[in-house]
């Protein structure tokens, strides 16, 4: 670059021109440091921090346990979880110590962080409007709840859902030390094979749900990675008679894959079985109406690293309220079910548990918290499906070389969840529209589905990558 002979300002002094000719010392001066001891606004902006990356202190990851008494120094630690756990939070720590935050009973607008020789905590709030990251009174991006819904809420998850990617660990001292140990390790031992997904799609009737989750998810999952050049038709796909108990765990042993993806019903007990407990509540609905027993399955397989999406009701659990009382008509079948997970309480399901609490666990589980309708599948407007984002998620996000941590995947469908939120919002307002009461009904059922899909696991962990190249 050439060394300017003079240099000309943007000023006017009325008449002219400001210009001038450099010193001899504007080599020296071109040297020294004019930013120093200035405000940071004053120099350049920084880079903006990679929400893939939880390590960035301006992104970080939070622990959140029950509150309990004790002093600030106690509440700022993890003593009260089992010793994995304590682990995890130490070793995802950017600081040397745990990032612990505490929820209090019946308060979901915010978690508190406390700090030893503090009385005192501070208050953050779980509308993400705060400060973020791992730095003194904020929020980190990934949060993982440790603890089952009957101590941290499923409420509370669904709210965090929406400004931070969360998971959960619902086990037990040995499940929790399977699960952080191969998480620790980076599941750098796991005998799966990134390059050959399953998926696994239940249908009992031409047109009915199970047809219109086949055909408006799995399907085009399987379409979408079976076009990746590194997978092709290493993806399995099993359907109709295939679609059995015994055909998913002879093809997850025989192919390992690394991502699964079933559409089913999930368990919800039975009219004629008023002693049902809920002991199988979620378990999945194979094409001969039988149960996926977890006990049997990981008696011939093992999840060894799989992320595993369950489209089915409650193959997550139950949150342990209606959220539909008045929607459905009380005797019918639909209303019945739902009362009866209700009665059940806060509850995780069998499955994910066991898959994160086995010998060689599981990544993650995705699953949802309460029935899917068909309406919030496909819209009844105009017939298409809406389920782009989640195979976006299933595909883009999770096969590359360097995949998406779970949590950070599925953000924008929960994106999705604020938008149908505020369009209900309108359309429940609107008197002289003659579509506003289906454009709400239909907006209210899919913003609770997105809402109530949930994530077991550390949220920051992601799926096995596939090959460089």
């Amino acid at each position: 670059m050439q060394w300017p002979a003079e240099i000309t300002a943007n000023a006017w002094t009325g008449t002219e021109t400001v210009l001038g000719a450099l010193s001899d010392g504007a080599g020296q001066w071109a040297r020294s440091d004019h930013f120093a001891g200035r405000p940071a606004s004053h120099r350049a902006a920084q880079r903006r921090p990679d929400l893939r990356d939880w390590t960035d202190k301006r992104v970080g990851w939070g622990l959140v346990l029950p509150a309990r008494p004790g002093s600030g120094a106690d509440l700022s630690r993890a003593d009260d979880v089992p010793e994995p756990i304590g682990r995890l939070a130490a070793a995802r720590s950017l600081t040397g110590k745990p990032l612990v935050l505490r929820h209090r009973p019946g308060d979901f607008d915010h978690l508190y962080r406390y700090y030893d020789g503090e009385t005192r905590p501070h208050q953050l709030p779980t509308t993400g409007d705060g400060p973020r990251g791992a730095g003194r009174g904020e929020l980190p991006y990934y949060l993982l709840l440790a603890g089952s819904p009957a101590e941290l809420p499923w409420d509370l998850q669904l709210q965090l859902n929406h400004v931070a990617f969360t998971g959960r660990l619902d086990l037990d001292q040995h499940g929790a030390g399977n699960y952080v140990d191969m998480a620790l390790g980076g599941w750098a031992s796991a005998a799966i094979d990134s390059t050959s997904p399953l998926m696994w799609a239940v249908q009992h009737q031409p047109g009915d749900i199970t047809w219109l989750m086949r055909q408006g998810l799995a399907e085009r999952a399987l379409a979408a990675w079976r076009t990746d050049p590194q997978i092709g038709d290493r993806a399995v796909g099993l359907r109709d008679g295939d679609a059995t108990c015994a055909g998913l765990t002879a093809a997850l042993g025989e192919r390992r894959p690394g991502v699964v993806v079933t559409t089913s019903h999930g368990m919800t007990g039975s009219d004629s079985d008023p002693a049902w407990d809920g002991g199988t509540l979620g378990r999945l609905v194979d094409a001969d109406h039988a149960l996926l027993d977890p006990d049997r399955l990981l008696a011939d397989w093992s999840p060894d690293g799989v992320v595993w999406y369950a489209l089915a009701c409650c193959s997550a659990g139950g949150s342990g309220r209606n959220q539909f009382d008045g929607l459905l008509e009380p005797d019918s079948r639909a209303a019945r079910a739902v009362e009866r997970v209700a009665g059940l309480g806060p509850v995780s399901a069998e499955l994910p548990r066991a898959l994160l609490g086995a010998a060689r666990p599981a990544r993650a589980f995705i699953g949802h918290v309460e029935p899917a309708f068909d309406w919030t599948l496909r819209r009844a407007d105009t017939g298409l499906v809406t389920t782009s984002s989640l195979v976006t998620t299933l595909y883009d996000e999770f096969f590359q070389a360097r995949p998406a941590p779970v949590g950070y995947a599925f953000r924008d469908y929960y994106r999705q969840s604020a938008t149908l939120r505020s369009r209900w919002s309108t359309a429940r307002q609107l008197t002289t529209d003659a579509d506003a009461p289906a454009t709400a009904l239909l907006c209210a059922l899919a913003g609770i589905d997105r809402q109530c899909t949930v994530i077991f696991g550390d949220p920051a962990v992601a799926p096995a990558a596939l090959p460089a190249g």
